[in-house]
């Protein structure tokens, strides 16, 4: 899922992240976790649910780096947080979560605002059979995919969306691949960013990069823009390589972007 993906982003560009979630005792369950784990991921927080079938995706990418995903949700998996419960989030500078599992996305959403610390959510996908708005109120910044942002509101107006999620959450943006990202800054103001110029050969894994690299430069002290623009480069970077997390950019390879 995007937030797995984002921890790999985050660890990749410099930082340390741990993933919070649920796999199956079997084999796609196994290998989520080495692939986390040989990334530097800590899979400590991790649940291995007894006779339950791993949630995962197919990933199927065009010539053209264009990418659609078919997949499969566990159903049956057990959604409760009381392991999570049990464990102390006081390490960590920031949450950054996704909407695949609610419940544990509002429960680490709400324990990040307890502790005033960054609480990033990943909204791709606003269809999901149930409502994203409570999770979306729990988060201090909250990034859609041009698509989640137009399922939750039910509107092709990216902008009024927009203010519409302006009044769930603090700081609200939307990522539109080639044509950069649009946000609402404090005064009310719709400001847009310019995506970088780069030969997308495959988009797969952008958007989780993008939301990992917001995630860790809000936690390393830039502002809302700042982080927006090193997110941005990340994301770049990664569509002009192909080979899904292989592909994965270094912290140096955002620098030299930038510069």
């Amino acid at each position: 899922g995007m937030a797995a993906n984002g921890a790999v982003a985050i660890v990749r560009l410099g930082g340390r992240a741990a993933w919070c979630g649920r796999v199956g005792d079997e084999a796609i369950g196994a290998a989520i976790l080495s692939g986390l784990k040989s990334e530097g991921v800590d899979t400590g927080w991790a649940r291995v649910v007894a006779g339950e079938f791993s949630p995962h995706s197919i990933v199927l990418c065009d010539q053209d780096g264009n990418r659609s995903l078919i997949v499969h949700r566990s159903e049956t998996m057990d959604p409760s947080t009381e392991w999570i419960a049990q464990r102390d989030i006081t390490p960590f500078a920031a949450v950054h979560s996704d909407t695949r599992w609610p419940e544990g996305s509002k429960y680490l959403l709400s324990a990040a605002r307890d502790r005033g610390i960054p609480g990033v959510l990943d909204v791709d996908s606003a269809n999901d059979g149930y409502d994203v708005k409570p999770i979306v109120a729990l988060a201090s910044h909250t990034i859609f995919s041009t698509v989640g942002l137009r399922e939750m509101f039910a509107i092709d107006d990216l902008e009024l969306g927009l203010v519409k999620a302006s009044a769930l959450c603090r700081f609200v943006a939307v990522t539109m691949g080639a044509d950069g990202v649009m946000w609402r800054d404090k005064s009310g103001s719709i400001i847009r960013l310019p995506a970088f110029k780069v030969n997308a050969l495959e988009t797969i894994g952008a958007g989780d990069i993008f939301h990992g690299g917001f995630a860790l430069a809000l936690v390393e002290g830039l502002s809302e823009r700042e982080a927006l623009l090193f997110a941005s480069a990340a994301a770049a970077v990664k569509c002009s390589r192909v080979g899904g997390r292989q592909g994965y950019p270094l912290r140096s390879d955002v620098t030299a972007l930038l510069k």
